[in-house]
């Protein structure tokens, strides 16, 4: 273990007495950091104090933590077409949808590309999805006084229109078995109906459906996804919270498969069609489909939630908000747009096709060319561990990671640190500069939201101040997060180097029991690992920082 750095504490002041001093404030927000006037860690009367200095913060922006922040075009690499034959474009071309898209591979694997240069003038439509090639799925829990009191009418009458549209669309009647949960007020039976829709469609949906499930990742340990891991696999992460909660998904996926048989029963008692009874491990793949690639939308004058399968579009992949090249939204499900066919035909005649309930994807900065991977963002607030559990990956410097602390009462659990001066702290030790990587910009970006519970924005950086006593709590406190850390990344059962040779050799096909589930669990608890060091580097620069004198003069003060 790395010993623990000694504190250059200032004089007159004990270490219990700081251990005792009331934490700091949280702050929320974020900016680069500001600098300081010198401490008075020298010479105790007349007391001085650490303070912003605007002149230095002009200096230190441009190459500091705001710069992390700024949205930068990435250089573009060449990506590898997979549709070599166009069956893909072709299918989008059937199922009506507008694009200027094509699927490849790149440095995240498959995705979505566009044809050529675009968006440079103006935002750009890249996917047009009719909603009536889209499996739309109600989503939660009913709420049974607003369904008493009328209140939910329009949303469940535009998710019955959008069905029947689907139907229509692809000439496929959805079984009774699988309407009858749809229609529950039940949030649990709405999600195994969606998820019996979404495997119901990839063998009975029409045409365009049948096609597409060839495109999508298969249950054969090559679709990486916690739903579908294997104990052996949980046990990879090196992370006993997530792997329980997905071993609790797991019991409830089990309590949904037992359902089928019932909602079958139901449905032939009322002369309706059933489903076929899949296995579990085929309705855990369905679950696995929804979970990572349905969009969340409000859908209906109401404003419900519900979970839209959109196909073409999930081929997207995510990435960190700097790197976003795209938005999703979803348009024309308003009680007017599904209900009135004349309206959308008219508005499909006036836009070259393009109308009526509809998810679209466009850009939200210029692509540079079709070697410009378009990225978009799942959820811009997921930490690993969320990725992990609903999409099956997890990011390289990712700003949301959450850092753990102690549940004891103690400094380590409680203290927030000085965001302002922390900030300042990372830019005059060198760890946050112009030429500091992108992915080491991000996690210094959520070390200092860890350390201060919360980001401090730029008022608040103007703002703060610390004196002899709060230079020493901020030194006492860091050490003591910084113990916390160390102890926490000392646990894990391998070291980074060692997770490091483990995804080259999987990479080289050399690693045996090598599934998409093991090397994803190996990359989550390296990105952990260097998430946590980054944090005690971060610290320990603090810690340093806070004991220097900054080299003005003595007698600067009078």
């Amino acid at each position: 273990p790395t010993p623990t750095p000694t504190v250059d504490l200032p004089r007159g002041r004990l270490p219990n007495a700081m251990a005792s001093a009331t934490a700091s404030p949280w702050v929320q927000g974020i900016a680069a950091g500001r600098s300081l006037a010198r401490s008075a860690r020298h010479r105790p009367a007349p007391v001085r104090t650490r303070r912003p200095s605007p002149a230095r913060w002009r200096i230190t922006t441009s190459a500091g933590l705001l710069d992390a922040l700024e949205v930068k075009v990435p250089k573009s690499s060449t990506a590898e077409d997979v549709d070599e034959k166009n069956e893909f474009r072709s299918l989008m071309e059937k199922a009506g949808v507008k694009h200027q898209v094509r699927l490849a591979s790149g440095a995240r694997g498959r995705g979505l590309f566009p044809t050529g240069p675009v968006g440079w003038t103006e935002s750009a439509v890249l996917l047009s999805v009719p909603l009536d090639v889209c499996i739309c799925a109600p989503f939660g829990d009913d709420d049974a006084v607003a369904n008493e009191l009328g209140l939910n009418d329009g949303y469940k009458d535009t998710c019955t229109i959008l069905r029947r549209a689907w139907q229509r669309r692809n000439g496929a009647k959805v079984p009774e078995a699988i309407v009858s949960l749809l229609d529950s007020g039940s949030g649990d039976d709405r999600e195994l109906g969606a998820a019996l829709w979404v495997l119901w469609a990839c063998e009975n949906g029409g045409e365009v459906w049948e096609a597409y499930a060839r495109w999508l990742p298969k249950p054969d340990g090559q679709m990486p996804s916690l739903l579908l891991a294997n104990e052996r696999e949980l046990t990879q992460l090196q992370d006993p919270t997530l792997a329980g909660e997905a071993r609790r998904l797991h019991e409830a996926m089990a309590a949904a498969h037992e359902k089928i048989a019932t909602a079958n029963a139901e449905a032939r008692s009322m002369n309706g069609r059933t489903v076929r009874e899949f296995t579990l491990e085929e309705l855990r793949w369905g679950f696995a489909l929804v979970a990572s690639r349905a969009v969340a939308s409000p859908v209906g004058d109401g404003g419900a939630a519900a979970a839209i399968m959109v196909p073409f579009f999930d081929m997207a992949n995510h990435d960190d908000g700097s790197l976003v090249s795209a938005i999703k939204s979803v348009r024309g499900t308003e009680d007017g747009d599904v209900e009135n066919g004349m309206r959308v035909a008219v508005e499909r005649a006036i836009n070259q096709g393009v109308g009526g309930p509809r998810v679209v994807l466009e850009t939200t900065r210029g692509l540079q060319s079709a070697d410009d991977e378009i990225v978009i963002q799942y959820d811009p607030s997921a930490d690993n561990r969320e990725l992990m559990l609903r999409y099956g990956f997890s990011l390289r410097g990712n700003r949301n990671e959450k850092l753990p602390r102690p549940n004891d009462g103690s400094p380590a659990s409680t203290c927030a640190l000085t965001p302002g001066a922390l900030k300042l702290a990372l830019e005059a030790k060198g760890l946050m500069r112009e030429t500091t990587p992108p992915e080491e910009r991000r996690r210094l970006i959520s070390v200092v939201g860890n350390a201060c519970l919360g980001l401090g924005g730029p008022g608040e950086d103007d703002s703060w101040e610390l004196d002899e006593d709060a230079c020493a709590k901020e030194a006492m406190d860091a050490v003591a997060l910084r113990m916390h850390w160390q102890q926490t990344l000392d646990a894990f059962e391998t070291s980074a180097v060692e997770d490091e040779s483990l995804l080259t050799a999987a990479e080289a096909g050399v690693l045996p029991g090598a599934t998409a589930n093991v090397v994803c669990a190996v990359e989550y608890r390296l990105e952990r690992k260097k998430a946590l060091a980054t944090g005690i580097k971060a610290l320990d620069a603090y810690v340093e920082w806070l004991s220097e004198d900054d080299g003005e003069d003595e007698d600067g003060d009078g």
